[in-house]
């Protein structure tokens, strides 16, 4: 085999590859759909990183060492902050819950149902940061992140139930892990895509959120997020029509 068909039959591999790891008989269109969230939380991060006093709204593990710092007096973080927005995570992850349960059973419609309530809280947050400009009163700070941490963990509550392989939208940790160590197929294999996708996706959604806070707005940013939102909303919509194999509940 030449080098020219050699590089020719990777190529093939790889988008094959990248086409599987989208979208496969065993979950249907949700690895795009997740992806896409994964952007969503990286964008999400930065702007509570940056403009809501040294929080997380979507990975509570963060939250949980910024309390204890804060709790051992280290400047710079509050107790009160990443409690208020654990509280909220918590909150979102039972609206979540309930929003998957209503979809008895279809794993589009379960997205569905939750890219709704995001849609309703990313809303308010977005007009609420554009209305008001980059300097947030302390109400209005503490609405932004409360109402942008429900929304993460309503989405985190869906990760739980749709259980898709590599794909929990802001704990990478394990996915980091199984890329570098789980390459039986080779870089062309989806499973090792599909992780590596998630990590790009996320790094893609901070750059991204950062740029825009540091050189627009953070109303910029969280428009970002909103479209991101409406997209997915709209896809995970058409999506919850069909009764294909891939929207039956899956097993851990």
């Amino acid at each position: 085999m030449s080098a020219r068909a050699s590089s020719l039959g990777t190529r093939t591999r790889a988008r094959r590859g990248i086409k599987t790891a989208l979208h496969d008989e065993r979950d249907g269109p949700l690895p795009a759909l997740l992806l896409a969230l994964t952007v969503l939380a990286g964008v999400v991060d930065a702007v509570s990183i940056l403009r809501l006093g040294n929080v997380f709204v979507a990975t509570m593990t963060g939250n949980l060492v910024f309390i204890g710092l804060a709790a051992a007096g280290a400047k710079g973080f509050a107790v009160g902050t990443s409690a208020i927005a654990l509280g909220a995570f918590v909150i979102g992850v039972l609206i979540g819950g309930r929003a998957c349960r209503a979809a008895r059973s279809h794993r589009g419609r379960a997205l569905r149902n939750v890219l709704g309530v995001k849609l309703a809280l990313a809303t308010p947050v977005t007009l609420l940061a554009i209305l008001t400009g980059s300097r947030f009163s302390v109400g209005v700070r503490d609405t932004i992140l409360v109402l942008l941490a429900m929304s993460m963990g309503a989405q985190l509550a869906a990760i739980r139930y749709l259980k898709v392989p590599d794909l929990l939208t802001v704990v990478l940790t394990l996915t980091i892990t199984g890329a570098l160590t789980e390459r039986g197929g080779g870089w062309d294999d989806p499973k090792t895509l599909r992780r590596g996708l998630a990590v790009v996706a996320f790094a893609v959604g901070a750059l991204s959120g950062a740029l825009l806070i540091l050189h627009v707005s953070v109303g910029a940013a969280l428009l970002l997020g909103l479209g991101i939102i409406v997209a997915c909303a709209i896809a995970a919509h058409l999506v919850s029509r069909t009764s294909e194999s891939w929207t039956a509940p899956r097993s851990p």
